[in-house]
């Protein structure tokens, strides 16, 4: 699910293909900041979920930056285009299924923009859905918004980001480990609080403390920088085997299996880590 942060923390990530530029003409490629903004955190989360070979993506508009989804003509009449560096999502939602194989399923209810791009519209009447798809493709067709389309070139899919496994540190007093779940909206690690409460796909504070272990475990590592989603993905196969022990080092019946999108999404929100950004790929 991928929605606006106010206020989070993002590391080294490129979200060029969807903000040129921030104010002051500074590069967007390698967007690094504590306190991203409702839009720059939007692109960072999609860009992330990405990296992390995400199939389909969930977005609300109720919970999302209006300037990161919309421009209308109006605006586009107003603000002219290289006067503005955010491509709004609506440009690139086609590219995301034809070039990268991956789904928006998008709750809208406030632009009928959408309609141009979508391949199925389902309409909720007293919470009951009707597939209107055929009616919105005629009014996509006899009432055109006349709005430009306005990205330039591909959507490319991210390089994965390499991690130093010494920017993790679990540690809240020395060779003492402080992991923690504060339900399923904190992880306390080390002394950090990582703000997981846009991570709403967690379903238990059991899961957040094996996130929170993986992530200790990872941050022992003993290479410079590492690519940690293969890592991940390898800790989570060993313990949907039944392998838990090594985990914690001991019996602890208080975990519970997290997939790795969700790992990398805590990691992704740690403030302190440390990331190599990757060369953008040519598709």
């Amino acid at each position: 699910k991928i929605r606006a942060e106010d206020g989070r923390a993002t590391h080294s990530v490129d979200i060029s293909d969807f903000i040129s530029r921030l104010p002051g003409d500074r590069g967007t490629d390698q967007f690094t900041t504590d306190l991203a903004s409702g839009s720059t955190s939007q692109a960072a989360g999609l860009v992330e979920a990405l990296e992390t070979e995400a199939a389909t993506v969930l977005l609300d508009e109720d919970t999302s930056a209006t300037n990161f989804m919309i421009r209308d003509r109006r605006m586009q009449a107003l603000v002219a285009k290289d006067a503005e560096p955010i491509t709004p999502f609506v440009d690139r939602i086609r590219q995301l299924r034809d070039d990268l194989g991956v789904s928006t399923v998008l709750v809208m209810g406030g632009s009928g923009d959408y309609f141009d791009h979508a391949d199925l519209v389902i309409q909720l009447r007293d919470y009951a859905p009707h597939d209107v798809t055929e009616t919105a493709v005629e009014i996509a067709a006899t009432l055109t918004t006349d709005r430009a389309e306005e990205h330039d070139g591909r959507l490319h899919r991210p390089e994965p980001r390499r991690c130093e496994p010494g920017s993790l540190d679990p540690e809240r007093r020395r060779n003492r480990w402080k992991i923690q779940a504060r339900g399923v909206d904190t992880l306390v690690f080390g002394r950090s609080d990582v703000d997981l409460r846009a991570v709403e796909q967690i379903q238990d504070p059991s899961q957040v403390r094996a996130i929170g272990w993986i992530l200790g475990r990872l941050s022992e590592w003993r290479e410079t920088a590492i690519e940690p989603l293969p890592i991940i993905r390898d800790m989570i196969d060993r313990l949907g085997k039944g392998e838990w022990n090594w985990l914690t080092g001991r019996p602890d019946g208080d975990l519970a299996l997290p997939r790795p999108h969700e790992v990398m999404a805590a990691l992704n929100r740690l403030r302190g880590a440390r990331f190599t950004a990757g060369a953008k790929a040519e598709d």
